[in-house]
């Protein structure tokens, strides 16, 4: 742990020794900007038309495994209320039978959470890819020299002035606008 917290310590102070370096070599101004990248695909249209439909998708897979926990919950109730009038042999097939809901709830469990992180990516990607393409040809258009991740460790503190958050939401609601078009 104090190794990671060493190591991220060791980069910051690079990153910045390496901008003083270039601020000292450069009479010019160093221009910095931070970006808080899930704002940005929380507010953006194309980000919150992706983010409904991982909802939905959420939302399907849970339904699904609702019904399933509630077929246990059932089945349990009526192993609690009517084992004792059962036979041995009927309990038994009973509970093997409870056992094994159980163990199918947990792997259709697992595999939604697996179909949901492939889900996630496969929405989110092209998310990423469009958004790269704005914040370059921002980066370009604006001249500046280091573009931040907002919620990265060792960023403790940011100017309102620093923070590009909404001209980027902006520029890439303009840039979806066209890529929608298409």
């Amino acid at each position: 742990m104090h190794r990671n917290y060493l190591k991220l310590f060791l980069i910051f102070v690079f990153v910045f020794g390496l901008i003083k370096c270039v601020y000292a070599q450069n009479t010019n101004t160093l221009k910095i900007g931070v970006i808080d990248v899930k704002k940005v695909v929380k507010n953006s249209k194309y980000g919150k038309e992706v983010m409904n439909k991982l909802q939905q998708k959420y939302n399907e897979l849970s339904v699904k495994i609702q019904e399933k926990a509630q077929k246990i919950q059932d089945l349990k109730d009526e192993i609690e209320k009517k084992s004792s009038l059962w036979s041995q042999e009927v309990r038994e097939k009973k509970q093997s039978e409870y056992q094994k809901m159980l163990r199918e709830l947990k792997t259709m469990q697992e595999d939604a959470q697996y179909e949901m992180k492939e889900y996630e990516k496969k929405m989110l990607d092209p998310v990423f890819k469009e958004l790269e393409k704005v914040i370059d040809e921002f980066v370009k258009v604006e001249k500046y020299d280091l573009i931040l991740e907002k919620n990265q460790p060792g960023i403790y503190y940011v100017s309102d002035e620093l923070d590009l958050t909404q001209k980027i939401i902006e520029l890439f609601d303009k840039h979806y606008e066209k890529i929608k078009k298409k």
